[in-house]
């Protein structure tokens, strides 16, 4: 996946393009879940898959197995693109993400993200980031690798 980070706007009908680029990788048929920190996952419908098929093996007497499932597929949107390439951006994920004219669209590390432009600047803005503290986590992750 590309590293790319764009620039939209949500319509005033809530709607926005997926850049062309991504939605290559994204291939037909996408979902929009919630994401962590406040963004939208952008998931293919390979991963889709994967996330339902894992979900299908969890313990149906174990609540918080059974509540993460519920929430990611209750929290899901299966997006449609119309004749002009938009996506609709159901109120619910919207509000969730606090979505209300500028976006930033980019493919993050496990799917393509979309966040609000000022959540976005206020959680990875220059002053926010303790590069120290990167450092350590990619050191466990290369540790882990």
């Amino acid at each position: 996946m590309s590293a790319k980070s764009y620039f939209h706007q949500l319509d005033a009908k809530n709607r926005m393009r997926i850049p062309a680029k991504l939605r290559e990788e994204l291939g037909e048929g996408y979902t929009i879940t919630r994401g962590p920190g406040g963004c939208l996952n952008v998931f293919t419908a390979a991963q889709m898959d994967g996330l339902k098929k894992l979900f299908a093996t969890i313990n149906p007497f174990n609540v918080n197995e059974m509540n993460t499932a519920r929430f990611f597929l209750a929290n899901s949107w299966d997006a449609e693109e119309d004749k002009q390439g938009r996506i609709l951006i159901p109120e619910n994920l919207r509000k969730y993400a606090n979505l209300t004219r500028n976006v930033i669209v980019f493919s993050g590390p496990t799917c393509i993200e979309i966040w609000d432009e000022d959540t976005f600047n206020r959680t990875f803005g220059p002053a926010e980031m303790d590069f120290e503290a990167l450092a350590k986590v990619y050191d466990n992750l290369k540790n882990n690798a």
